[in-house]
């Protein structure tokens, strides 16, 4: 039988599905969900593909390309929500909503990210603070309704108000619950953000962690394991202060992460054999651009959504790969020593490190979401980033290994090559509360594919419970 070869984004993972289906109603997707001899399962669904793991793959199933369902529905300025359809993409929303003076509450940076993956899987971005509170952030822990086809293929309208605990499992259903095609986001006024940057030796910033995090300010991290080094980009309101759109900090910003480091980085994989010299130029770039960002990339006024990226549709040849782990904020400090530790260790013995900055987040706690990676408390992340060159996938088993052992908690869609036993020892109670509703929604496993009921399901006998954060 002929087949349809798909690929995530970065092209690193591909599968057969037996075909992409293009909609552009609620009722194709009906259809499909309805007729498994012509759309066989599992049936999955396609936004930007951007994932870093195989939960985006339908081998021998059934694809379905939600890109044409993109509209956007209301944008309620009184109530503060916009309604869209699932297939409308993360920064044309926040775009919208900018010129109705309004803004996501989290502006992942993944612009292509659709609504309706974000409504119901992992992201990342750090937490801000406002309204003398520590705000969510994940994308879908401010999704507050949702309309999904379900496995008979009749129609599920769930709201947080309704339902809170069936929304919470849908928030981290990644489609297993049923083919999201409409949600509806809180949303908030629009206000001037600020951001700047410090550079810290790791030690000083491990010392100062608890007073920055008490200094209110939201905290993306730049990692530098092998020069000792932190850059914290801090991020904050400005009330009163005039927003203008089109920073041109953010947009340098953005260019030097989404398409100079990782072109630079690659073309010296080709361009210079020597390994010891090709790194210390690598740690030179490190060094400036660390200098750069403390010196120039500040800006008092600028709007949230400009800090949104839109990559291009497929990974062209400047282009990266990252994972991510979540750790417990009490430990964070001695975590990211340890880290750092790992990577010089990893790199002497294995001859590899990553070819580009790794990041990290200050996440607050959050159990809007039943599979949250902040869920039993606040957290940081570690995330090695890399143009995904030969010896990454070792690296990531290795880092995998390790953030087990650190207490560390992952994301189905950007932890990749995780073991069944990691993901168990993270989510144990919350996988049993999930199968649950899974099995009462979808007994016939119309959505459920192998990636997931390995990670889920493989070796449950031996779980062991996770450490108290």
């Amino acid at each position: 039988m002929p087949t349809t070869k798909v690929y995530n984004w970065k092209r690193s993972i591909a599968y057969d599905a037996n075909s992409v289906e293009k909609v552009s109603s609620v009722e194709d997707i009906q259809r499909i969900v309805r007729d498994p001899g012509r759309y066989p399962s599992p049936v999955r669904v396609r936004g930007s593909h951007h994932s870093t793991t195989r939960c985006v793959v339908a081998e021998g199933g059934t694809v379905i390309d939600m890109l044409g369902m993109n509209r956007i529905l209301a944008i309620d300025k009184a109530a503060k929500t916009i309604t869209m359809e699932a297939g409308v993409l993360h920064i044309d929303a926040a775009k919208a909503l900018e010129k109705e003076g309004l803004q996501f509450y989290v502006n992942c940076e993944i612009g292509n990210l659709t609504v309706g993956s974000g409504a119901c899987g992992g992201t990342k971005d750090a937490s801000y603070y406002a309204d003398d509170q520590w705000e969510y952030g994940q994308v879908a822990s401010y999704c507050i309704g949702m309309k999904a086809v379900q496995a008979d293929g009749s129609i599920l309208e769930v709201t947080e108000e309704g339902d809170p605990e069936l929304m919470a499992a849908l928030r981290s259903s990644y489609g297993m619950l049923g083919i999201i095609y409409e949600v509806t986001f809180r949303v908030k006024d629009l206000r001037a953000m600020a951001v700047e940057h410090e550079v810290l030796h790791v030690d000083d910033f491990a010392a100062k962690l608890n007073a920055l995090i008490t200094d209110n300010r939201s905290m993306m991290l730049y990692l530098f394991p092998f020069l000792d080094k932190v850059v914290v980009e801090y991020r904050y309101d400005r009330p009163g202060v005039e927003v203008e759109s089109g920073s041109w900090q953010w947009a340098v910003r953005n260019y030097t992460w989404k398409s100079l480091w990782p072109f630079i980085s690659k073309t010296l994989h080709y361009a210079v054999p020597i390994r010891r010299v090709r790194f210390a130029m690598i740690d030179g770039l490190n060094n400036l651009t660390g200098a750069v960002m403390r010196r120039l990339i500040r800006d008092r006024n600028s709007s949230p959504a400009d800090q949104i990226i839109r990559y291009p549709e497929m990974a062209g040849y400047a282009s990266y790969t990252f994972s991510i782990w979540a750790f417990p904020r009490a430990d964070y400090a001695q975590s990211i020593k340890d880290y750092y530790a790992f990577c010089k260790e990893y790199d002497r013995l294995n001859h590899f490190r990553c070819d580009m900055l790794n990041v990290g987040y200050h996440i607050a706690q959050d159990r809007q979401s039943l599979f949250s990676y902040t869920r039993h408390g606040p957290a940081l992340t570690l995330d090695p980033v890399a143009t995904g060159l030969p010896g990454w996938e070792a690296f990531l088993i290795a880092y995998n290994q390790w953030c087990a052992n650190h207490n560390g908690t992952p994301l189905f869609n950007q932890s990749g090559s995780l073991e069944p036993y990691q993901v168990q020892r993270a989510f144990g109670e919350e996988i049993r509360i999930f199968l649950g509703y899974r099995e009462r929604m979808d007994p016939q496993d119309r959505f459920y594919t192998a990636f997931f009921k390995r990670l889920f399901e493989e070796g449950v006998e031996r779980l062991e419970p996770r450490r108290a954060a």
